[in-house]
């Protein structure tokens, strides 16, 4: 859908963006009737209303408006940003669940910290976001979750991970080393693994076994860590994987 204006509109820089419940502004129904009366704010309420299939209440009014004119994400962003908040919600909880307005501000003020003020950064992120979440369900797999849909939370920790550019190895090889630590699977333990790589440049089996190799020739020899971890970490790579193919031929 064209929104009015959207085109000649020109992008403003990213302001500070705190938290929607320390930057909303208080707008008053005089307020809101006269952006109400610009055919661009009209035209934008018209067009989120018709995605949500529902008529905007006065305090949904307040928050769209905050978007626009406290945020200055243009009416196209927003509009895309109503759908993705959208999709996202039927990805998580079903079919015919909307997102409340809340929880589009919140994702809205995301975007501006991102500087996602225009159509086209606005795109390209949507279009990575949907690049990660359909590796979700391969990498529930890999941490023997089964096929079940993630939490949001645990969506984050895999989407972060994915964007990250881990492969498969490296996430089996982050899960077995968490779960020989904590006996289960610790999400923030994992993470913590991963990010460590992640800083070194680590993505792959072969680069971290390299990292670790060259990180215990960097330790001093008196240390407790000094030349264990290349040895240690390779053999139980090696047993893992192994078991890896046991399974998988088992199958």
């Amino acid at each position: 859908m064209a929104l009015p204006g959207s085109a000649d509109r020109q992008p403003v820089p990213p302001p500070p963006a705190p938290s929607p419940s320390d930057a909303r502004p208080e707008y008053t129904r005089a307020d809101m009737a006269r952006a109400l009366e610009g055919a661009e704010f009209a035209s934008l309420t018209s067009a989120v209303e018709e995605k949500l299939g529902k008529k905007l209440t006065t305090p949904d009014l307040a928050i769209l408006l905050g978007l626009y004119d406290q945020l200055g994400l243009p009416p196209d962003v927003i509009f895309l940003l109503v759908g993705f908040c959208g999709e996202r919600t039927v990805h998580r909880y079903g079919p015919g669940r909307k997102p409340t307005l809340r929880q589009i501000e919140k994702e809205g003020y995301t975007w501006a910290r991102l500087g996602l003020m225009n159509q086209e950064s606005a795109a390209a992120y949507i279009r990575k976001y949907q690049r990660s979440r359909e590796a979700l369900p391969r990498m529930m797999r890999l941490l023997r979750l089964g096929d079940r849909v993630p939490s949001p939370s645990e969506e984050k920790y895999l989407m972060s991970w994915d964007s990250m550019g881990f492969d498969d190895e490296a996430i089996e090889l982050a899960y077995d080393k968490t779960v020989v630590k904590c006996k289960e699977l610790k999400w923030a333990y994992m993470n913590k693994i991963l990010l460590s790589w992640h800083e070194k440049g680590l993505h792959s089996v072969e680069q971290i076994q390299s990292g670790d190799r060259h990180e215990g020739r960097k330790n001093p020899p008196g240390r407790q860590e000094a030349g264990r971890s290349a040895r240690e970490d390779i053999a139980r790579m090696e047993k893992y994987l192994q078991r890896l193919r046991q399974e998988g031929g088992a199958d």
